[in-house]
C-alpha cells in the first residue's frame, strides 16, 4: 500500500468538515472532479471505503470518523508548531535573563531595556545586578543567559569578548573651579578630596598607578564600589571623582560637570556566555540595542567590541 499523500489528506479533512466535495473544491481553490479524485486515490491507497455514495452525496462510513479524529490531532498539533513559529519570530512567551555589573546596569541597561521592551513586549527581562564573580557563577549555573562583567574578571572557561572600552573623566559640581577645564591633568588633583573606587578595582588601580607616576600624591577620603555612588557623592559635595564616563552622563542633567583627564585610566566591559550555547533572537538583539546606545553614547577616544554571540 502506498502512502497517502499531504494533499490527499487536506482534501479529506476539508470534504469532512464541510460535508460536500463542492464546498470543499471552493475552500481549497479546485475543481469538484479534482476533490473526487483525490479522494478515490486516497481510498485505493489506504485500502479503505472512506464514503458512501448514494446517487453520488458523499457519506461518510465509521472509518472515516476514525481517520478524521487522527487526522485533526496531527492539524492540531501543525498549527500549534505555526503559533510557536510566530511567537518565537516576534519573542513573545521567552524570558531573556541579562547579568551585568552595577555601572552598566545604572547607564547603558535602562535605555537598552526599556527600547527592547517597546519593540518585543512580550518578552520578560530578568536583571542581575552584581559582581563579576557571582555573575561569573551565574553563567555556569545557567541563571543567565548573558553576562556583562567587568575586566577583571575571570573568564576562563567562558566564551568572551571585549564590549566596550572608555577613558576615565573627572567629574564635579559644576560650579567647582575646576570646571571651568576642557581637559584635566594629574597634577589637577593634587590635594583635592577624592571619591574613589575600591582599591581592588582595575581602574582605581591604573587610577593611583597614573597620580604616582605623574608624582601627585591622592587624596581619598571616601570608598566606593559603584561607579553611580562616587557621582551620586560628588553631587552631594563630598569631593572629586575619577569615574566611569558612561554611569557620569546620567548625572549631568543633574549639575555635575564631566571633564576628560589625560591619564592612562580606562574602564573596560566584557560581554560573556557560556560555552556551546548559542544565544537566542532576543539575546542577540538586545546586545544589538546596547552596542547602538554605546556607538551614540561613548565619548572620544573609546573602542566599541564586535561581540561573538555564537559558541566556537
Amino acid at each position: 500500500m502506498a502512502d497517502a499523500s499531504a494533499r490527499q489528506i487536506e482534501v479529506f479533512r476539508m470534504v469532512m468538515r464541510l460535508g460536500t466535495a463542492n464546498r470543499a473544491a471552493a475552500a481549497l481553490h479546485v475543481s469538484q472532479p479534482a476533490v473526487t479524485q483525490l479522494l478515490q486515490q486516497l481510498e485505493a491507497r489506504a485500502g479503505l471505503k472512506l464514503f458512501d455514495r448514494p446517487k453520488g452525496k458523499l457519506t461518510p462510513t465509521p472509518e472515516a470518523h476514525a481517520l478524521m479524529e487522527e487526522v485533526e490531532r496531527v492539524y492540531e498539533g501543525l498549527e500549534a508548531v505555526q503559533r510557536k513559529i510566530v511567537a518565537l519570530q516576534s519573542h513573545e512567551d521567552t524570558v531573556l535573563r541579562i547579568g551585568s555589573l552595577h555601572a552598566m546596569a545604572a547607564s547603558v541597561m535602562p535605555w537598552a531595556l526599556a527600547e527592547f521592551q517597546r519593540s518585543y513586549p512580550r518578552t520578560r527581562c530578568l536583571l542581575m545586578v552584581d559582581s563579576s564573580k557571582v555573575l561569573r557563577e551565574a553563567l555556569f549555573q545557567g541563571a543567565v543567559d548573558l553576562a556583562f562583567l567587568g575586566d577583571e574578571a575571570d573568564t576562563s572557561g567562558l566564551v568572551s569578548s571585549m564590549f566596550y572600552q572608555a577613558p576615565a573623566v573627572c567629574v564635579m559640581p559644576a560650579t567647582h573651579p575646576l570646571a571651568r577645564k576642557q581637559l584635566l591633568h594629574p597634577q589637577d588633583l593634587q590635594e583635592a578630596p577624592l571619591v574613589g573606587l575600591s582599591a581592588t578595582d582595575p581602574a582605581q588601580r591604573r587610577l593611583e598607578a597614573a597620580l604616582a607616576q605623574a608624582g601627585v600624591q591622592p587624596r581619598f577620603v571616601i570608598e566606593t564600589p559603584y561607579s553611580a555612588t562616587q557621582c551620586a557623592l560628588v553631587l552631594a559635595g563630598a569631593g572629586l571623582a575619577v569615574t566611569n564616563p558612561l554611569v557620569a552622563r546620567e548625572y549631568l542633567a543633574l549639575g555635575l560637570r564631566s571633564v576628560p583627564l589625560a591619564a592612562d585610566v580606562w574602564f573596560r566591559a566584557l560581554l560573556a556566555f557560556k560555552p556551546k550555547q548559542a544565544q537566542s533572537g532576543a539575546a542577540q538583539e538586545f546586545v544589538g540595542l546596547c552596542r547602538r546606545w554605546l556607538a551614540r553614547g561613548l565619548p572620544e577616544g573609546s573602542l566599541l567590541g564586535e561581540p561573538a554571540l555564537n559558541s566556537p
